[in-house]
């Protein structure tokens, strides 16, 4: 193949039109056997497409070797334990290109490793988008014109979500040559477990109460997930009792109990976080679970009663939730959500219709729209069922990657502007979704008061 400088949107490769059989390579510091939502967004979506069309270039890691193998597409391991965007990295990515006869390069992230894009003749390049590798420089002003560069010479973007599209708009200015390819769920292994006898089980194994009715939030235990206003609104249910899940799985007042509050995940806010609780009063039903194994995931998920976690910016907005896959997870399991309103959670979780989206700073809030979900079981079974539903259409893993696939094989055709450059909605829709169940109010809201 005759190598070819990126020439921007709906450019050619090798001077005629893409096969519909090119190959393509991503490049990524961010892949397993490493743990967190990027390496999972990206295996998730190349672990489904053509095995034959798809390799990998990304970092070496402790157990890589044995992941490697058992992988059905090619991955190739750098020397280098980080890959920066250096003239020597750019010439390896060229010869692996023009090797497998790559029809595009993906880049992942934008920054720093999309600022090789430019550099790169073997194929077009196409930046992908999370969230802070975007905002973070596209509002600096030492990174903003490198970052607008980046994303204006690429011949498209993949934007994991409506959130990251928007900010590269932002960071360049205009509407970007894109597809929208959002976190999605396995919904085969996260599905709904009614089985009152399991749930029972787990419960007993984590520490919990089999009767009373249990939040739980999923996450690393950082300031940025908004872990201490749950902590807060869970205190003002104190006095409440909800029902809880009787034998047989009714719920009923004889079940009923004050509400517990368990967080599965580790991090650096960990010991604040117990504090706050104590401080609460409500070190006794609040449960710190650690890390979940995966295999036990589901069925932590399944062995609650809602979902929550009030992610909120930082930082001027500089820090915010790209997406929140753990909302998805819970969506699959049949959990309605309470989300706090930052970044991409407004688009993971359905406000109204699988759970609420609140202030993520009012713990006023945040108690109201618990509150509504654990006094009526009805509506806890409305929306799990529409948000499981949702996460079947919307965010399968299956059907998200046939979105990518023509991309990953190098058809640019499909891109279409995504983003929006300036305040106010998209320009692009967001998945579809099935239709609303029976409106109910929201939430009332109260003025904002820091925790």
């Amino acid at each position: 193949m005759t190598p070819v400088r990126n020439a921007g949107w709906g450019a050619p490769v090798g001077g005629g039109l893409a096969s519909p059989t090119m190959p393509s390579l991503l490049v990524t510091n961010d892949f397993p056997p490493k743990v967190g939502g990027i390496q999972s967004y990206l295996w998730e979506l190349w672990r489904r497409l053509p095995a034959d069309e798809v390799t990998v270039l990304t970092t070496p890691y402790p157990g890589a070797a044995e992941f490697d193998r058992a992988q059905p597409f090619r991955v190739v391991r750098d020397r280098n334990r980080v890959l920066l965007p250096t003239p020597a990295l750019a010439g390896r990515i060229d010869a692996l290109a023009l090797e497998i006869g790559a029809g595009v390069i993906f880049l992942d992230p934008a920054l720093p490793l999309g600022a090789l894009g430019p550099r790169l003749v073997a194929a077009p390049y196409v930046a992908v988008l999370h969230g802070a590798e975007v905002t973070v420089p596209g509002r600096l002003p030492g990174t903003r014109a490198l970052l607008r560069r980046v994303l204006r010479s690429a011949a498209g973007v993949l934007a994991a979500g409506t959130y990251p599209a928007d900010e590269a708009a932002r960071g360049a200015g205009r509407p970007l040559p894109g597809l929208v390819v959002p976190p999605g769920v396995d919904v085969e292994r996260f599905r709904p477990n009614g089985d009152e006898a399991a749930r029972a089980a787990v419960r007993r194994r984590y520490g919990l109460p089999e009767a009373a009715p249990v939040v739980l939030g999923v996450s690393r235990l950082v300031p940025r997930k908004g872990f201490d206003v749950l902590i807060d609104a869970v205190a003002r249910l104190a006095r409440r009792r909800f029902p809880g899940p009787a034998p047989g799985g009714d719920s009923s007042i004889e079940a009923a109990g004050a509400v517990h509050l368990a967080l599965a995940g580790t991090g650096r806010d960990r010991d604040r976080l117990a504090r706050r609780a104590a401080r609460a009063g409500i070190g006794d039903r609040f449960h710190l679970l650690g890390r979940v194994p995966d295999e036990d995931l589901a069925a932590v998920y399944s062995a609650s009663d809602v979902f929550a976690m009030c992610c909120r910016e930082r930082w001027g907005g500089l820090e915010a939730e790209g997406f929140g896959i753990v909302f998805l997870e819970a969506a699959a399991c049949g959990l309605p959500a309470v989300a706090g309103g930052s970044g991409g959670a407004g688009e993971a979780v359905e406000d109204g219709g699988t759970g609420f989206v609140v202030d993520p700073l009012d713990a006023g809030a945040v108690a109201d729209a618990l509150a509504r979900l654990l006094d009526d079981p009805e509506l806890r079974r409305t929306m799990g069922a529409r948000a499981r539903a949702r996460a079947e259409t919307s965010f399968a893993y299956d059907g998200l990657a046939a979105r990518l696939e023509p991309l990953a094989r190098g058809d640019l055709s499909g891109l279409t502007p995504i983003g929006s450059p300036g305040p106010g909605p998209p320009t692009h829709p967001a998945p579809p979704t099935h239709p609303s169940p029976p409106a109910r109010p929201a939430p009332p809201t109260r003025p904002t008061a820091a925790p």
